[in-house]
């Protein structure tokens, strides 16, 4: 294989050669750019994985390491992120000089005067999962000619179909399992804080997964008041009573539909970055502990390290740590707040079901009164049956795991 010198350095002249370049499960790469991405420092499992010397890696563009891979789309996804304030986490495939490749689990994180990357080794079997997303994407922008941000929206519309909701969603549980499955690889216990945040998470997506089959039979709903209208034309004259019901079940209908928590629900505009808090307090504490661990590392690795300024980069990293731990803290008080209020709101809409009760019971009676003459509102009060019976047994479980969450809140504290 012919290699070839370039403004860099070293570089392999092949497009592509398959081969890794290894590095431990325990390692993490460290850079910092400033605002366009010019390297500003870097660590030392950096420049080995990456085959770069400290002077060539030193005022030398970050995507010196692209892999041609790479569809731009993740880039564009990573950027608008990064624009927006926020830390941001993907998967990459880098080249190092020679041509071999290699896969991390990037977190960049805004910083004064430019950006930092964390960067881990991916083991999760999500990994797997990139791995085939990804070439179908760089094909995508190939044959289609899409722009960076149009297969951006085509890698995010990929993870919806395997059940990310967004890119921003993605990010987080990516980062979780990748953590996860490292700090079992390396015998490291779970930190108490993200165990509790996680468990918190899994509980509220069930709880979120309850609202959403709760608000979708409240939409089905609808179609039974259509039919009481219907049956009550059928009755000619004698119509007032039945109508005057379906009026008044509409009516309440309408009032649960309108409510905050049913329109919340059932919002489909949410965007990329929009995340629970628990979601963001996860994502937040095991980005405090990179960086605390990336500044340890830093701190073994001060020994003759004369190609960056160590105290400065261990102040920065110390910084972030302390900052993204503050956030993670206050993002967890506003999920428990927000459980809290979801508890107020399942036992308003409870109130509210209740009252829809009553006007079922009145359609009953009727029904009895007109069984002889209309037999088609004994298939509707089968419906309403069914929907009372669904809707009554989904606020119960929301409400039985509003209720274990907030106990074992307060046992916490």
């Amino acid at each position: 294989m012919k290699i070839t010198e370039s403004r860099s350095g070293p570089r392999a002249d092949v497009a592509l050669v398959d081969r890794e370049s290894p590095f431990a499960i325990d390692e993490l790469f460290f850079s910092r750019t400033d605002e366009r991405g010019v390297i500003r420092a870097f660590n030392r499992v950096f420049m080995r994985v990456a085959n770069y010397s400290a002077d060539q890696l030193a005022g030398a563009p970050h995507r010196l390491i692209r892999h041609p891979d790479m569809p731009k789309g993740v880039f564009w996804l990573l950027w608008d992120g990064l624009k927006r304030g926020h830390s941001v986490g993907a998967y990459v495939k880098n080249r190092a000089s020679d041509g071999r490749f290699y896969w991390v689990f990037a977190v960049v994180s805004p910083v004064e005067g430019g950006y930092l990357s964390v960067r881990l080794k991916p083991t999760s079997p999500l990994l797997a999962s990139v791995k085939a997303v990804y070439p179908l994407a760089l094909e995508r922008e190939q044959r289609d000619g899409l722009t960076p941000e149009e297969s951006a929206r085509a890698i995010e519309a990929d993870l919806m179909a395997a059940g990310f909701p967004s890119y921003g969603l993605f990010q987080v549980e990516a980062l979780r399992r990748e953590h996860s499955v490292r700090d079992a690889a390396r015998g490291i216990a779970t930190v108490p804080a993200l165990a509790d945040c996680g468990h918190l998470l899994d509980v509220k997506r069930a709880i979120d997964q309850e609202l959403r089959v709760l608000c979708d039979n409240l939409k089905d709903a609808e179609l039974i008041t259509t039919n009481m209208k219907i049956q009550a034309c059928k009755l000619g004259s004698d119509r007032g009573p039945v109508n005057e019901i379906a009026k008044n079940y509409e009516l309440t209908m309408r009032e649960i539909r309108n409510h905050p928590r049913v329109i919340q629900t059932l919002r489909n505009d949410r965007g990329t970055w929009d995340m629970s808090d628990e979601a963001r307090s996860l994502f937040m504490i095991v980005v405090a502990e990179l960086m605390a661990e990336m500044d340890s590392c830093f701190s073994r690795e001060a020994a003759g390290a004369d190609h960056v300024d160590l105290a400065a980069e261990m102040q920065v990293l110390g910084a972030l740590r302390d900052r993204y731990r503050g956030e993670a803290d206050r993002a967890t008080q506003d999920s428990y707040r927000a459980v809290r209020q979801l508890a107020q709101d399942v036992e308003m809409i409870r109130r509210m079901i209740t009252g829809l009760a009553m006007v079922r019971v009145v359609l009953r009676v009727e029904a009895g009164i007109l069984r002889e003459r209309l037999a088609g509102l004994q298939s509707i009060l089968g419906q309403l049956d069914q929907f009372h019976d669904e809707v009554s047994a989904a606020l119960e479980r929301i409400e039985q795991a509003v209720k274990v969450l907030l106990r074992e809140r307060s046992a916490a504290v």
